[in-house]
């Protein structure tokens, strides 16, 4: 990931999440607009709620992995 991005999801994860809510909204709203002349407006806020949801999730995820070490005590395994 690009520097920049990494300091604003850091310093400031609310305005990330508002971000990245509205790109998704906006894309998907687009998207309906190609295909079908038309935007849903509940099955777009539901798809934008969903994707920010798992976007929060997956930085969650990644964010509390990245505190953990790798388990070196496999290492000294005579059995390997």
């Amino acid at each position: 990931m690009n520097v920049d991005v990494d300091a604003v999801v850091d310093e400031r994860p609310v305005v990330a999440t508002a971000l990245v809510a509205l790109v998704a909204t906006a894309a998907y709203a687009g998207i309906q607009l190609v295909f079908d002349s038309s935007v849903a407006v509940a099955e777009t806020a539901s798809f934008g709620l969903i994707f920010t949801l798992v976007y929060v999730a997956g930085n969650r995820y990644l964010r509390d992995g990245e505190g953990e070490q790798p388990d070196d005590s496999r290492a000294d395994d005579p059995a390997e």
